[in-house]
């Protein structure tokens, strides 16, 4: 048997999956955060990610040396530095693994469109990511390069932030006012800000994630507040996915690179981010073909260890990667 393994590693978890040559999963793992910047240590993030392979491997029934490729995709390898301490680390946890590649949670998407890997990728999950691919093999991605509070925990804190300015009459009034004080169990804006900013008890930053579909869900029923919050975040997005397309030598106005939309938020049931990512890329890039992602990130991980590994990614390959993942393992 030639296995694969494929690890997802961000801010709200870590997945690993061990599958064969067909795709088929042999074995699955989960840990914590895995962003060495985001965690509370550098420690946590890499026992997040050594523990979620090591359940993997035994899930499967394997060492690391039966591993043929590996790929790695976590949030915070950054720099080139990030990409060399995670070699350095996981090459000594695991030093069966001979051949494995890591690099930044952006890239995860990109062969999940026809398993070119070529595309452009708009990651709108807890956080942003979005990274671009050209022909030639060029490469960027936005790190750290990403000035905005973008991505569900931005969504969280945008909604905070209006909920207590309309509280304050300094701000529009707002539907979010009912919607977050009615989910975070509290009577108003002051009561509100307080959950989380007080020096003793406060909730912790991360529950202001969990707010993220509160605001799509105020933005589709039309309150102009949540609106703006929602199309603010979309241009961003785009601003950065045509920075990452002109780093790789394309411009993305060209409709060269095709544009795929995938994390939680852009496919969440509440559908207003995608619609403000239509509408930006429409009009930024009208050329541009825009596609939403039908499988997890983590699948087009698997696809990159597969493809790394010397495996063609044809259709049925692509399908059987897709229908492999059940939700309840991969929901945060």
């Amino acid at each position: 048997m030639t296995a694969y393994l494929a690890v997802d590693a961000g801010n709200s978890k870590t997945v690993a999956l061990v599958t064969d040559g067909e795709g088929a999963v042999l074995g699955r793992g989960r840990g914590g955060n895995g962003d060495m910047y985001g965690a509370v240590s550098v420690p946590s993030a890499l026992e997040a990610v050594s523990g979620a392979v090591s359940s993997a491997l035994a899930g499967a029934g394997i060492t690391a040396g039966d591993v043929a490729s590996a790929a790695f995709r976590i949030a915070g390898v950054d720099y080139p530095e990030d990409a060399v301490f995670w070699d350095d680390q996981l090459r000594s946890s695991f030093p069966g693994l001979t051949c494995l590649s890591v690099k930044n949670d952006a890239y995860a998407s990109l062969r999940l469109l026809d398993g070119s890997g070529v595309a452009v990728s708009i990651t709108v999950g807890t956080g942003p990511a979005v990274a671009a691919r050209a022909r030639d093999g060029r490469e960027e991605h936005s790190g750290f390069f990403v000035f905005d509070h973008l991505g569900g925990g931005g969504l969280g804190n945008a909604a905070v932030r209006a909920v207590c300015q309309a509280w304050m009459g300094i701000g529009p009034p707002t539907s979010l006012t009912a919607a977050m004080c009615s989910f975070y169990e509290v009577a108003d804006g002051w009561e509100l800000r307080h959950e989380f900013t007080r020096r003793f008890g406060a909730r912790p930053a991360t529950d202001l994630w969990k707010a993220a579909r509160l605001v799509l869900a105020e933005a589709e029923a039309g309150d102009p507040v949540a609106r703006d919050i929602v199309q603010t975040q979309a241009s961003a997005f785009v601003r950065y996915a045509d920075w990452c397309a002109r780093r790789v030598g394309v411009e993305l106005a060209s409709g060269e690179l095709p544009v795929l939309l995938n994390g939680s938020v852009a496919t969440s049931e509440h559908p207003a981010m995608r619609v403000a990512l239509f509408f930006e890329l429409g009009r930024v890039a009208p050329a541009a073909r825009v596609f939403v992602a039908d499988a997890s990130p983590l699948s087009g991980v698997v696809l990159d260890a597969l493809a790394e590994g010397g495996l063609d990614i044809g259709p049925d390959l692509l399908t059987r990667v897709r229908d492999e993942h059940p939700h309840d393992f991969l929901t945060t």
